[in-house]
């Protein structure tokens, strides 16, 4: 059975950890993996608080990567998770196959410490491995161009009209020169919307 995660307010300081492990996460983890997300996002005002429910339905969708689906454990203790699954980038001519990294969460004692940027280094790194030509994020520009994602407006890739996160959504390359002939609108997989539509 899967560790527990640590108690809500455990310390006033910020955990340590002696031994990071990253690695595809294990099905019985998935309790856990729930619970770590939820406390991540729950004090970021931009939360939907779905963020667990969108893990768990890439998860049971085709878009599911079990290779790219990693938890960080701090010490044994599973501290973090990261997502990475399958989405098209849609043109007039033809859909292009490509990856979304997200959701990414790490329990509040234990963030600020490159545990999360850890988390996606090793996903990016996997996902190059694959046949895949380039992966898109929704998210702060500063934080993730430590990765190499750029904007992807200025490529011609685009957010579905009616979604105006357009100015978060970035893209990288996984193959050089990947991107070139690649551009058109995000079709995200049914997984990624609730029952009234929205993105989760």
């Amino acid at each position: 059975m899967a560790k527990q995660t640590p108690k809500k307010h455990q310390s006033p300081f910020r955990m340590s950890c002696r031994e990071l492990v990253v690695r595809p996460e294990d099905k019985k983890e998935v309790p856990v993996i729930r619970e770590v997300i939820r406390e991540a996002f729950a004090p970021m005002p931009f939360s939907t608080g779905q963020e667990w429910q969108l893990v768990e339905k890439i998860r049971q969708s085709s878009g599911y990567l079990p290779s790219l689906a990693l938890v960080a454990l701090c010490d044994g203790v599973l501290v973090g998770q990261s997502m990475i699954s399958l989405l098209e980038i849609e043109d007039k001519k033809k859909p292009h196959n490509a990856l979304v990294l997200g959701p990414v969460s790490v329990l509040p004692d234990f963030q600020r410490r490159g545990i999360g940027q850890e988390l996606i280094r090793i996903g990016i790194a996997a996902a190059k491995r694959m046949p895949l030509p380039v992966m898109v994020v929704v998210g702060d520009l500063a934080y993730y161009s430590r990765f190499g994602f750029e904007p992807a407006v200025p490529r011609s890739i685009h957010m579905p009209f009616g979604f105006d996160e357009e100015d978060y959504l970035q893209v990288l390359e996984l193959k050089k020169g990947a991107l070139k002939g690649v551009q058109g609108v995000i079709k995200f997989p049914p997984s990624f919307f609730d029952e009234k539509g929205d993105l989760l």
